[in-house]
């Protein structure tokens, strides 16, 4: 089975985090949602349609024979759906095309009534992730057996505990009665740290000494996180390695957040948190209580830098400064509070070129052209180059 995701018209809404890579790239859980659908379809190979200037890194298949869209999670009765997809026939909901099996000339609408699960707005990703966490941990972990808990570490609860090969885990508390823990390849948790589930640390991760980690948050891969975190997913390769705490997010990779950097996750009054949206151009909505930050790929906060309940970091940012700055801080914006530059494309290449080798990877020529996209795009939404 030849799978191909593709993003459809709502892709927008989940900038800025898709704004660097399509939906189904997005991890939520264990796994990327590509991921997930391999595993439950033993796809044999994957691919995307997505936006034209992230095809140089994520190329579309015309040899697909299967289309899911990305934006989609797995369940069981999606699955038997999908699987009894003859060609030529498409899944779709109220409009909305779920899956579509190729190799027909001729097309077959075919409506599905059960309820469905799709990431609409970045902060899905964290009000799913204890969820998917456990699923994916269920799947991930069936009939295999866990490298063993050293004795340094306390351990309790209703859920299971699951070290892979090389993982590091000494003095720390892990507490599992809400959910798994999951501790990848190589990952670490230093001494002191108290965490409880549901929790992944993706491969090479770590938690530093004395790290308070609440579920349901993930650290995606050579991540690294400190001082206190709740309901957090990191996508990849970004680090909060200090003091501070930050609740309810959703930070893409290669960011930085700097010692001591705080982000708000509930409103003083209580009230529902209104979240910028790139498609509406507005502040919207979330229907949310609790809510902290989103960050876009490549942005760095410095120092004690604060942040305001919701606020929406875009892509190759640099916060810094005393008070809180705006609640929508526009791509390749360089200030904080008492104002913004723009951060010249330049900068922030070299930034990235300067970053990525520390964990491996390059500022390669997809990297630098879907930056380069990115800067022009999102001149519009720099307010003070209209004013300059």
């Amino acid at each position: 089975m030849r799978l191909e995701f593709f993003d459809d018209n709502h892709i927008l809404d989940l900038a800025p985090l898709c704004s660097t890579r399509p939906a189904a790239e997005l991890r939520i859980g264990i796994w990327r949602i590509w991921e997930k659908w391999m595993h439950h379809l033993q796809g044999t190979q994957h691919s995307f349609f997505t936006q034209e200037y992230l095809q140089g890194r994520y190329p579309s298949n015309e040899q697909a024979n299967l289309r899911i869209n990305g934006r989609l999670l797995p369940d069981a009765p999606l699955l038997s759906a999908i699987k009894a997809l003859n060609p030529g026939e498409t899944l779709v909901q109220n409009e909305l095309i779920l899956a579509a099996r190729m190799g027909s000339d001729s097309s077959k609408n075919l409506p599905y009534e059960a309820e469905i699960t799709l990431v609409k707005r970045p902060y899905d990703i964290f009000l799913l992730n204890g969820s998917e966490i456990k699923q994916d941990f269920e799947v991930l972990c069936a009939n295999r057996t866990s490298a063993p808990i050293p004795n340094s570490v306390q351990h309790w609860g209703a859920h299971p505990i699951f070290l892979e090969e090389g993982a590091q885990v000494n003095g720390c508390t892990l507490n599992s009665n809400e959910g798994p823990i999951y501790i990848g390849k190589n990952a670490e948790i230093m001494e002191g740290s108290l965490v409880r589930g549901p929790l992944a640390l993706c491969e090479g991760s770590k938690l530093k000494m004395g790290t308070k980690a609440y579920g349901s948050t993930t650290l995606g891969p050579y991540s690294v996180a400190g001082g206190e975190i709740s309901n957090v997913v990191f996508q990849a390769y970004s680090n909060k390695g200090h003091d501070g705490f930050l609740g309810n997010a959703a930070i893409g990779e290669w960011c930085n957040l700097g010692a001591d950097t705080n982000a708000s996750n509930l409103k003083n009054n209580y009230d529902d948190v209104k979240v910028w949206n790139y498609s509406s151009g507005r502040f919207d909505k979330s229907g949310q209580q609790f809510v902290g930050l989103i960050m876009g790929d490549h942005s760095k906060a410095g120092i004690n830098t604060m942040f305001n309940t919701g606020t929406v970091v875009g892509v190759a940012c640099n916060v810094f400064g005393s008070g809180f700055p705006r609640q929508f801080i526009p791509d390749f914006a360089w200030g904080g509070s008492s104002g913004f530059v723009t951060h010249k494309l330049d900068a922030a290449l070299k930034t990235a070129s300067l970053v990525m080798p520390r964990r491996g990877r390059s500022c390669d020529e997809d990297e630098t052209s879907i930056l380069k996209a990115l800067y022009d795009w999102s001149q519009p939404l720099r307010s003070w180059e209209k004013e300059g």
